[in-house]
């Protein structure tokens, strides 16, 4: 996932610099949507921690 979010940026900032506002905002909405998965994973990971520590 790292990966894909790191060329996605790359090619968010190339559409910047060419002034490409509607692939800026496509990868934008890809980048954002990986730091929304990640943070959703997350959550998940402490859940099932605690759930364990439970036991």
């Amino acid at each position: 996932m790292a990966i894909f979010t790191a060329i996605e940026t790359y090619f968010f900032n190339d559409a910047m610099i060419r002034e490409d506002y509607l692939f800026a905002g496509f990868f934008a909405y890809l980048i954002l949507r990986n730091f929304y998965l990640a943070h959703v994973a997350s959550k998940i990971a402490k859940v099932i921690e605690k759930q364990i520590k439970k036991k």
